[in-house]
């Protein structure tokens, strides 16, 4: 007899095994792999882009506008690369556009769809409002009375992610775009405003820069490239695609790996007849493992294959999916080769191991006892519940559950990866929703938020007036918020619901607090990022706001951190729309923050719906493979009920439905899982973006979970009890095998 004539058969006759198993393991692997490559491309593209177009190092505006001829002076002085940006903004009907004068040494654009601009009737705009608004290369647009023909596309390194304000929540590119035009054109528009970009070398004295530029040209706003969200953001998704990566690659394929090769282990056991037979003709240890390992490699080795061919298929297009927050990118979404080797090698490895490890665990045993079939097993649980009072059908169940401890805990990890991968889906959008519904009220209940462009000192009716500040703590920006005892529209509840006493004390709020690890008690030091100035401050507690970091104080103590006179202030808060004129800065509406926020569950749905996809064939395979593995272990058992004249319902309830005391444990301690892991995650990148996202979860979830769970199931059942149907009495008698 020839080992190898088994292989072909095996497999026909398991081919739901194999089919499931593969399934599994390339499910398993699968998001890995697509949070892996979505977090590298971006990451990656997004780094040389930085190079290749020159980022900034820091953005910066001054009261005394710097002279043209102390450029050169400056660079030379300091060692630094330094230029003047000139820009202006532009409100049209329906749209607002910043025009650039063309940069030459920092910040550079870079056209990725048409042509560069020519002609002084030419233009050239960022991509994601050309793509949201349907707007096409040789459209005409607009400004100022004169028509554009848009020549092309492109993108700016400090604009990948488009903000129209640096301390946006969230993008617009509904209604805000960028574009340039010829200096010819440009200087037409008599546009005067200007802003300065650096970049420091690496011997670069970046304090002392700072404090001369402030001595003799006044700053007015300093902004770093660490502190600039339409830069740092473009690292911070990235991350959190490769954070959600690698939890998964420490979960959902260690667990569904695991899971395999118990099964194939089981598996295994059923053939102990088969191992004792051909020990007995004459078959080497090594021989035998040999042939299970070749045989439980083939779901390692063809579910690896098949998710890189899946990955190299849909690697593209769900990897733009995962660019929907930013401007898009040309990024190449690629696997690399190691990582798809490690996906089909590590899965295979564990099955063959497995395999050989049961099958050397058998050969210990006596080749009799193996020809019995009762090598492996227990004679302590045959007995299990004998000779006590109950119901037949009760007492079967309950014996199969004790004396198969593998085989049910095979049917919990099922019900455990369903139930974890959809609550981690649900989870991603009901705390996303939960940061909407709560970010905007937790600030306050304004409506209206003005930043002023000077120092006020009237009063305005119907409004709290704020005094606003821009601080760093170890390159992290933050705001400095002062505020009458009571202010009406800006929150102040601390963590007991009690309104924090600022007249006297800094309170800071709680994603603050997170994110530089303070407590009330603690002293705090900081530095004004304009005059380089150092402060410190004790904090007397922690307010409830988890979408900005902030101290809130009085107006005095505010007005005495900043140096400036006695009752004036730059920040209102109303709500109510106020007319004042061109004093106005900034204006935020407390609905622009909540549609701003909304994007991003709008944008990232496909890919948080696919995990619950993803969830439910996951546990409609495992489920499977777990219930199939019973009515394989229990072929000779039903074939003698249905002898005994039990009927198909009897014998179900008896052997198969014993799992439903199993699946509501799996559902539970899953969900369980999932929550704590997205507890880990949402903690993570709450420490990288700056927003504190606290999971959540709502009823409605928890209870759409389980239905997906208990219909996966129901399915797996209907499909196993078709098997089930077709057990022959007699042969199955004769030969208890799959």
């Amino acid at each position: 007899m020839t080992l190898n004539k088994r292989y072909l058969r095996n497999v026909k006759e398991n081919l739901s095994f194999y089919v499931a198993a593969a399934v599994l393991t390339v499910v398993a692997l699968l998001l890995f792999y697509l949070f892996y490559i979505a977090g590298t491309g971006i990451k990656s593209y997004g780094d040389q882009f930085f190079i290749d177009n020159k980022l900034e190092d820091a953005t910066f505006t001054t009261y005394v506008e710097i002279p043209d001829n102390e450029i050169t002076n400056i660079e030379k002085k300091y060692n630094v690369t330094f230029e003047k940006e000139h820009y202006v903004n532009i409100n049209e009907d329906g749209y607002k556009v910043r025009v650039f004068k063309r940069n030459k040494k920092i910040d550079l654009y870079e056209v990725i769809d048409g042509n560069d601009i020519s002609n002084d009737d030419e233009i050239v705009i960022s991509k994601g409002y050309a793509e949201s608004e349907h707007v096409s290369i040789g459209d005409r647009l607009t400004i100022k009375g004169k028509e554009y023909k848009v020549t092309g596309y492109f993108l700016r390194p400090d604009y990948l992610y488009m903000l129209e304000n640096t301390d946006d929540s969230y993008k617009n590119i509904t209604s805000f775009f960028l574009a340039y035009m010829t200096d010819s054109a440009y200087d037409a528009l008599e546009a005067n405003s200007c802003q300065y970009k650096v970049v420091y070398s690496d011997d670069s004295d970046v304090t002392q820069f700072r404090k001369d530029m402030n001595e003799q040209y006044k700053i007015n706003s300093y902004l770093a490239k660490d502190n600039n969200q339409r830069i740092t953001m473009v690292d911070d998704q990235a991350i959190m695609f490769l954070i959600m990566a690698f939890v998964f690659l420490f979960t959902l394929p260690l667990i569904t790996v695991a899971l395999i090769a118990i099964i194939i282990g089981r598996k295994i056991k059923q053939e102990q007849k088969m191992i004792g037979t051909l020990s007995a003709l004459g078959y080497t240890k090594s021989q035998l493992m040999q042939h299970y390992s070749v045989l439980a490699m083939i779901p390692g080795l063809a579910g690896g294959i098949i998710v890189t061919i899946i990955t190299k298929i849909i690697q593209q297009p769900y990897g733009e999916l995962s660019l929907a927050d930013y401007e898009p990118m040309p990024v190449k979404f690629t696997l690399p080769i190691p990582i798809a080797l490690i996906g089909i090698i590590i899965p295979t490895v564990i099955y063959m191991l497995e395999a050989e490890h049961k099958v050397s665990k058998l050969l210990k045993k006596d080749t009799v006892e193996m020809l019995n079939g009762n090598a492996d097993g227990d004679s302590r649980t045959r007995h299990v519940l004998a000779g006590k009072k109950g119901k037949v059908r009760n007492k079967f169940a309950l014996r199969s559950i004790l004396a198969n401890p593998g085989r049910s805990f095979v049917v919990f990890l099922g019900a455990f990866l369903g139930a974890l991968m959809i609550t981690v889906a649900f989870m991603f959008i009901d705390s996303i929703n939960n940061v909407i519904d709560k970010g905007a009220d937790s600030m306050g209940s304004f409506k209206y938020e003005y930043v002023l462009n000077r120092l006020k000192t009237d009063e305005v009716a119907g409004a709290d007036e704020l005094v606003i500040g821009k601080y760093e703590h170890n390159g992290s920006a933050f705001s400095l918020i002062g505020a009458d005892t009571d202010v009406k529209y800006l929150n102040i509840d601390t963590e007991d619901g009690s309104r924090a006493d600022i007249s006297n004390g800094y309170y800071v709020t709680n994603v603050m607090a997170y994110a530089y690890k303070l407590e009330a008690g603690d002293e705090f030091t900081f530095v004004n990022p304009v005059t380089m100035e150092e402060k410190k401050v004790t904090i007397s507690g922690i307010i409830m706001n988890d979408s900005q970091k902030m101290i809130v104080c009085s107006q005095d103590n505010a007005r005495k951190l900043l140096g400036w006179n006695d009752g004036t202030y730059n920040g209102l808060l109303s709500e109510k729309k106020l007319d004042l004129g061109d004093e106005i800065s900034k204006t935020v509406t407390s609905d622009d923050i909540r549609e701003q926020m909304k994007t991003i569950l709008t944008e990232m749905g496909a890919i948080i719906y696919s995990l619950a996809v993803i969830g439910a064939i996951i546990c409609i395979a495992a489920l499977y493979v777990s219930v199939n593995m019973l009515i394989s272990e229990n072929r000779h058992n039903m074939s003698m009920l249905k002898v005994l004249g039990l009927k198909r319902r009897e014998i179900n309830r008896m052997i198969i439905d014993v799992n439903h005391v199993i699946i509501p444990i799996g559902i539970a301690v899953g969900m369980l899982a999932g929550y704590l892991m997205m507890v880990v995650v949402f903690r993570i990148y709450s420490g990288i973006e700056g927003v504190l996202y606290t999971p959540a979860i709502t009823f409605k979830s928890i209870i759409l979970t389980i239905i997906i769970v208990l219909v996966c199931y129901a399915v797996s059942l209907l499909i196993v009890r078709r098997k089930a149907d077709r057990v022959d009495m007699v042969e199955s008698l004769k030969d208890n095998r799959e």
